[in-house]
């Protein structure tokens, strides 16, 4: 017996690696979420999520914020007023060049930052109990080297 024709063994096959990591992002974004909500950052939206993902806004001008959402400028900094407006952040002059903005985080920006760095780390600690230390560290490198895959490629 050969276990089956072969429409039965590609749909017992696991799914193509986007939509396995389509969850797990769901995962974290409902968490980080429910974490900020938690702490009493209710007006934080999951659009501004964004803003604030890893290496975070500290620093950066308004333009790599949008390259690395994928957002359009226009649409990042419509983002950026509405977390400004709400005293998350500032966007001032960039002191080399004062032409350019630079976003900074104001307090309230850093305490949200630090709800979602130790919801990072629940999460990590999580996932690493469950699927076991090596197996855990041999998925964080993978993820890093496609990271570094989509930087070289421009996210493709």
């Amino acid at each position: 017996m050969s276990g089956g024709s072969t429409k039965e063994q590609a749909s017992r096959a696991a799914p193509p690696v986007p939509a396995l990591l389509r969850r797990p992002a769901m995962v974290v974004r409902h968490r980080m979420m429910e974490r900020l909500h938690d702490a009493g950052f209710g007006d934080i939206l999951p659009a501004h999520l964004g803003v604030f993902q890893y290496p975070g806004p500290e620093g950066q001008r308004p333009g790599v914020l949008a390259a690395r959402t994928l957002a359009s400028k226009q649409a990042m900094n419509h983002l950026l007023h509405q977390l400004e407006t709400a005293g998350y952040l500032l966007r001032e002059g960039h002191p080399m060049d004062r032409r350019t903005r630079v976003v900074r985080l104001t307090d309230r920006g850093w305490a949200a930052v630090g709800v979602l760095r130790a919801t990072s780390l629940e999460i990590e600690e999580a996932w690493r109990r469950s699927l076991g230390e090596r197996v855990y560290a041999d998925l964080r490198d993978a993820l890093f080297a496609l990271e570094t895959v989509l930087d070289e490629n421009g996210g493709a």
